[in-house]
């Protein structure tokens, strides 16, 4: 972590994890403690919170565009704001190694600036691939070539667990369109994937000692299915191949989870009963009903 030494202004910048993912999403988490005496307005200009990065061998970062800080916000003071923001899209950080950040906040009513005393330290790192596959993009022209890309599942030890992400990559892997967590991976198990017709991927993965993962990834890298399968009297769930190529699981027992992906609508009996079902319209007819008896007009 990194800190200001500032008596008025304080900054402190840190990460969530140690390393991440090349384009991985990269939360800096920059704490600003006022102690000025004042009430300061912040976020509301595009240059009042900067980054600066540095590899491990003392070259400045590319920044490719403006990272996402305007928001609009009051800090009393003797109080604490903290913002986060995601350097993964905003800077160049495609290489693997250490990179060094500062973060910097500017007060323009005082025409001064508030700096890290210190940098806070981050990795980049590959992971490990378990597997990938080519696939086609369908061309919007019919007649079209389709453009080739590929799914990688890869493993990385962040926060002291294994977790399970999915990398959709052009052809040559140079350019990364997205990446994303899929969930904890268990011990030794190994994840099950497997492409579609619709060259959709479907993965199956154990992440407890008894349950799984379903998740089901469209090549542009939208969730179209997520749910949580758990082991029945020794009777596992298994990917298969069914009827127009169109894959589904057997085996085990689906549980109904509120992360599941469409998200349930119905979770119980009783949500059910307390939805009100409207009755037909009726032809009006000198009597209608009233707390379930009947009483005239």
């Amino acid at each position: 972590m990194a800190v200001s030494a500032s008596a008025q202004l304080r900054v402190e910048v840190s990460f969530e994890q140690e390393t991440y993912l090349p384009k991985e999403t990269m939360n800096a988490v920059v704490r600003i403690y006022n102690s000025s005496g004042q009430t300061l307005v912040l976020g509301t200009n595009a240059d009042w919170l900067t980054f600066s990065i540095e590899n491990s061998n003392g070259s400045i970062v590319e920044q490719k565009k403006q990272p996402d800080i305007m928001g609009e916000f009051t800090l009393p003071s003797a109080n604490r704001a903290r913002k986060y923001v995601d350097l993964a899209e905003a800077f160049d950080l495609s290489k693997m190694g250490r990179y060094y950040v500062t973060a910097t906040v500017h007060i323009p009513q005082w025409n001064q600036s508030f700096t890290c005393s210190k940098h806070a330290v981050v990795g980049i790192s590959t992971g490990v691939k378990l597997w990938e596959a080519a696939f086609g993009l369908p061309d919007a022209n019919p007649d079209g070539r389709p453009e080739i890309r590929k799914f990688q599942l890869v493993q990385a030890n962040h926060l002291k667990e294994l977790t399970l992400f999915v990398r959709i990559t052009d052809q040559s892997e140079s350019y990364t369109y997205n990446i994303f967590p899929l969930g904890i991976l268990m011990g030794l198990s190994r994840p099950e994937p497997q492409l579609d017709r619709w060259s959709n991927l479907h993965v199956l993965c154990q992440n407890g000692a008894h349950s799984f993962r379903y998740t089901v990834i469209m090549p542009d890298g939208m969730i179209l299915t997520r749910q949580t399968w758990d082991i029945e009297q020794d009777s596992r769930p298994t990917m298969i191949v069914a009827e127009e190529g169109r894959i589904k699981l057997v085996g085990g027992a689906r549980r109904v989870s509120a992360s599941d992906l469409p998200p349930p609508e119905l979770l119980s009996d009783k949500v059910v009963a307390d939805v009100p079902v409207p009755e037909p319209a009726k032809k009006p007819s000198g009597k209608s009903k009233k707390n379930g008896k009947k009483s005239s007009q």
